[in-house]
């Protein structure tokens, strides 16, 4: 393997573990937020479980429309 092309796996494997630990914060934070919230009473977890799966639903759609443009397209027309 060469110099550069094991300096590109060192690189990614960097960046993988600096998406996780970025994802590992967003996790606390929500969690923090929720816990909060639901101690307030501002949120019950019925609420937040229909809004976990409108918003799974939407972004479900989005994705598939981004995978087949073609497919929506023909649905507009």
């Amino acid at each position: 393997m060469s110099t550069s092309r094991s300096f590109e796996h060192v690189q990614l494997a960097a960046q993988l573990a600096d998406l996780k630990q970025e994802h590992y914060q967003t996790l606390l934070t929500l969690n923090g937020l929720l816990a909060i919230l639901t101690n307030k009473g501002i949120v019950n977890d019925s609420e937040l479980s229909r809004m976990m799966q409108r918003i799974d639903r939407t972004l479900e759609e989005l994705i598939a429309d981004l995978a087949h443009p073609k497919a929506l397209a023909d649905q507009r027309k």
